[in-house]
């Protein structure tokens, strides 16, 4: 219901205040997919010079790596036995030797439109230190994309646009989101799980950061098109929420004492079945 009363507050015009932006890409096998979302990536109205793009191969073909290579981003090559996106993250990271204002952490499936980084950099000059962009479905080509797509947008209008319409933070999703880059320096070494969207939240809120939600910002997603793949999917998220739940009931005195309205109704989020 609250969600029906949500406004985009950042007005939309841009001034020539270019924001120094990373984007991070951790790609787990992605050869199928990584070209199109780096290509929309080199498309943007955006100066080239203010934005990096960093692609982290995880057992990813030769050729994609050579052809990639030969493509404006920087590369980098890892093989972690237990991968996980936090690992790569926290990789990049150590092997990133200039200051920017803001990440981007991007899915390898996912793409943008072109005006997508100058959106972006509109929220971030307007006071906003972490953002959730629309993450909305790229293909409804089988049921089960149709069912993850439905799902998605479910929790877009309770956990963000609602949520935001209240008040209140928007929920994070994985992709598609844009931190302080400073904030995350000092932070990226604390996720460690499957689950390093909540890390990240639980994270922001503990600090009082506010996360703002662009409903108007699109980031395409590659939709889950097997039921087994779904099944898998779930699973993991569910497990996720369970780590994180028991690690914030820790922080609930906290919590109650600061009265960080926030984080208490993000445990009470992790707490539904």
């Amino acid at each position: 219901f609250a969600s029906m009363f949500f406004k985009n507050e950042i007005q939309s015009t841009f001034s020539s205040d270019y924001k120094r932006i990373l984007i991070m890409i951790p790609a787990y096998k992605e050869d199928k997919v990584i070209f199109d979302s780096v290509n929309s990536l080199l498309k943007q109205d955006y100066p080239k010079s203010f934005y990096d793009i960093v692609v982290i191969s995880d057992r990813m073909q030769l050729s994609t790596i050579v052809s990639l290579k030969s493509l404006d981003l920087s590369l980098l090559e890892v093989n972690f036995q237990n991968s996980s996106k936090a690992k790569a993250l926290n990789f990049a990271f150590d092997n990133i030797n200039q200051e920017y204002d803001f990440v981007i952490i991007l899915d390898a499936d996912n793409t943008v439109n072109y005006d997508f980084l100058k959106e972006m950099c509109i929220a971030y000059s307007s006071g906003y230190k972490a953002i959730q962009a629309h993450r909305t479905a790229k293909n409804n080509n089988t049921d089960t994309a149709v069912l993850d797509a439905i799902s998605e947008e479910i929790n877009n209008s309770i956990f963000r646009k609602g949520h935001v319409a209240l008040g209140l933070p928007s929920a994070l999703i994985g992709s598609g989101m844009a931190i302080d880059f400073k904030w995350m320096s000092a932070n990226i070494s604390k996720l460690v799980t499957a689950g390093e969207d909540k890390e990240l939240e639980a994270l922001l809120l503990k600090d009082k950061t506010f996360i703002t939600y662009l409903d108007n910002v699109l980031v395409y997603d590659e939709k889950i098109q097997k039921k087994g793949g779904f099944y898998n999917q779930r699973r993991r998220w569910i497990a996720a929420q369970f780590d994180i739940l028991r690690k914030a009931l820790s922080y609930l005195p906290d919590a109650i004492s600061s009265f960080n309205v926030a984080f208490l109704d993000k445990i009470f989020q992790w707490m539904l079945l």
